[in-house]
């Protein structure tokens, strides 16, 4: 499919899922029904969901499977409160409980929701803002940790970790924490997930794309790791996050 008929498909797409609600059932389709604060709802009650599943600002998900529950939180940049955190089941109804970061910290973005021995962290990186002393680059890591994901969370600790964004947390096959990061680096953590424990380390060098390929930048960034088995995988960005065209992977 050429990407004239694809726009011309988003555009039809876009006019049949606009219809009101009188032609959506006209059409054998549910129209929407309203959730939290009137927010439409992705959910149609008859086994079917709209996307986007969270309509509005939530850049960056960053979700947690923990047992049966699912959570959820998301870039907040300059919002305080900061880091909402939303709860779900099923992964299409979403209902927000709590909000992580209370205090302003600066432009907040592209976080890590992870749990770890029974308590949850979040790690942080963001740009300092003008009120923020004893912070040497303009971006930095920092994590905060709960023993309960409603809270209370605890104040932001800074790793010493500068010029570097998109902490990837994951447990390697000795037991010890690392955070993956913009590059991609890594570096290793204290057993309690509050400190660095040891150098930033170049770990990987990306894929590189053929010359002729329209990118915004090589922009390496975003890694994060899945174990499974006896295998770890890595998913990470490259090409650019921002505008058309947006990252390959």
């Amino acid at each position: 499919m050429n990407r004239r008929n694809a726009l011309h498909l988003g555009a039809v797409a876009g006019l049949v899922t606009g219809l009101p609600a009188p032609a959506l059932a006209a059409a054998g389709k549910p129209p929407a029904r309203n959730g939290i604060e009137g927010q439409r709802r992705a959910d149609r009650g008859d086994d079917t969901y709209l996307n986007p599943i969270l309509a509005g600002d939530y850049p960056d998900p960053t979700v947690l499977k923990d047992g049966e529950d699912y959570y959820l939180t998301h870039s907040s940049f300059e919002a305080a409160p900061g880091l909402l955190i939303w709860h779900s089941r099923d992964l299409v109804n979403w209902t927000p409980i709590a909000s992580a970061l209370e205090k302003p910290l600066g432009t907040v973005f592209a976080v890590d929701l992870v749990k770890h021995e029974g308590r949850y962290y979040i790690y942080i990186p963001f740009m300092a803002a003008p009120w923020s002393e004893g912070l040497k680059s303009f971006a930095n890591i920092c994590v905060i940790h709960a023993d309960d994901i409603r809270g209370p969370w605890s104040e932001p600790v800074d790793l010493g970790i500068g010029g570097l964004i998109d902490p990837g947390h994951v447990v390697g096959e000795n037991g010890k924490r690392y955070l993956f990061l913009s590059g991609v680096n890594r570096v290793r953590l204290t057993d309690d997930g509050l400190a660095t424990d040891g150098p930033v380390e170049k770990v990987y060098d990306g894929w590189k794309y053929p010359d002729d390929w329209v990118t915004e930048a090589y922009s390496l960034e975003g890694p994060k790791l899945f174990r499974r088995g006896d295998w770890f995988y890595l998913v990470t960005a490259v090409g650019g996050t921002a505008g058309p065209p947006t990252a390959t992977w």
